[in-house]
């Protein structure tokens, strides 16, 4: 069963320029994986560690928007935020891009009338989980001018409990979620991130996942898988990366990762969306 994520609408105010610091996932590197002994069984995948960064969001080539994150831990959880923030300009076209459900676009004038003026989404999110990937409580934020939404998941090891809050109602919902599922929200990049850490090189090969979308409230099975060695260009600069690939069963996801295992780059063909690294 796949799932269906829909590509950037909000994005996060961005208070300050972030930078990568550190970061402390147990994954071992390409050479470390061939070190291991033929009998010799590689340390469980665990997540540590504190990591700061900012993503570039474009579409069709053009820059539309930003994502700052940081994921940080402590003695009883990790916490990944990301505030994030998307602009659609006055030339975009009258239909909504794909990107975007039609029912949080609002149609731009007809070329007979004055264009308007740039919308702005935000999003503020907000995951805590365990380092094994387990999550324990989400929350998020969407705003689009007067128009406010949030969602909040707590993780129970029966059935998770979604509350969604409008400005007009308070819709609750109970749903079964596997204990290691792992949170691909609409429009948050940084969760590939955590993704990317729980997939094991020295297994290698197309492994599966349980991920859930809370914006959509959708479940399903999505699959990872190392596509190989790629020379890819970002900021005109040429980097030696390792692609890898996510199938939701609704569309496929492109991730690349540096020789520290750091995301760099992210991109959705069918949308044609890319996520850079700054």
């Amino acid at each position: 069963m796949g799932i269906k994520t829909a590509v950037p609408v909000w994005l996060l105010l961005s208070l300050l320029l972030c930078r990568l610091l550190v970061a402390g996932p147990s994954l071992l590197t390409q050479q470390e994986c061939k070190e291991l002994e033929d009998d010799e069984e590689p340390p469980p995948i665990t997540y540590s560690g504190r990591e700061l960064g900012r993503f570039r969001i474009y579409f069709a080539g053009k820059e539309i928007g930003h994502e700052e994150f940081e994921i940080s831990d402590s003695d009883q959880h990790l916490k990944a935020s990301s505030r994030t923030q998307l602009t659609i300009s006055r030339e975009d076209p009258a239909e909504p891009p794909e990107y975007l459900d039609e029912e949080d676009y609002e149609e731009l004038p007809r070329p007979d009338r004055p264009p308007a003026e740039p919308v702005t989404f935000r999003i503020h999110s907000t995951l805590r989980f365990n380092d094994l990937f387990e999550p324990k409580a989400y929350e998020v934020v969407q705003e689009a001018g007067p128009n406010r939404m949030r969602a909040k998941v707590d993780f129970q090891p029966d059935r998770s409990r979604v509350s969604y809050f409008s400005d007009e109602e308070t819709d609750r919902r109970r749903i079964e979620l596997k204990e290691d599922v792992t949170i691909l929200d609409d429009n948050v990049f940084h969760h590939y991130l955590i993704l990317s850490k729980r997939y094991d090189l020295c297994r290698g090969g197309i492994q599966e996942f349980s991920a859930f979308v809370p914006q959509q409230f959708l479940t399903g099975g999505i699959t990872v898988s190392e596509v190989g060695k790629e020379e890819v260009e970002i900021a005109d600069q040429p980097f030696w990366l390792r692609r890898f690939r996510v199938d939701t069963g609704e569309m496929i996801v492109n991730y690349w990762l540096d020789s520290d295992l750091r995301l760099k780059k992210l991109a959705i063909p069918d949308s044609e969306v890319e996520v850079v690294r700054e």
